[in-house]
């Protein structure tokens, strides 16, 4: 089938792409440190809390946010940490642009439009 072929194809592209190299470079580092690991997966857990709190439409206090913001902040004073978060920002940016290009292709129709 012609667009998995396709599919396989930006697969491959990606795995050259800088952005790609620097964030599993950076990801490497961070999980094969234990501390590093640990701060970084108490930070993601953390701020999944957060989200699904308030996508739940439930009260998220101050000091809950704070915590969150408190463990970014020692996370980023991290060197290695701080540069992996920067390079998961900029594959995170060109993934959803990738995404957005690809839903451009998709047409899509508001429910009971015709």
């Amino acid at each position: 089938m012609k667009v998995y072929d396709k599919a396989r194809e930006l697969v491959e592209v990606l795995k050259q792409e800088e952005t790609y190299a620097e964030f599993v470079r950076w990801q490497r580092q961070v999980f094969t440190d234990p501390r590093l690991k640990a701060m970084l997966l108490e930070l993601r857990t953390q701020e999944f809390n957060l989200h699904r709190r308030q996508l739940l439409g439930e009260e998220v206090s101050a000091e809950q946010k704070e915590a969150v913001r408190r463990l970014y902040e020692l996370a980023r004073n991290e060197p290695t940490l701080a540069s992996y978060l920067d390079a998961e920002y900029q594959f995170s940016r060109m993934m959803l642009e990738i995404q957005r290009i690809i839903n451009e292709a998709v047409p899509v129709k508001a429910h009971g439009t015709s």
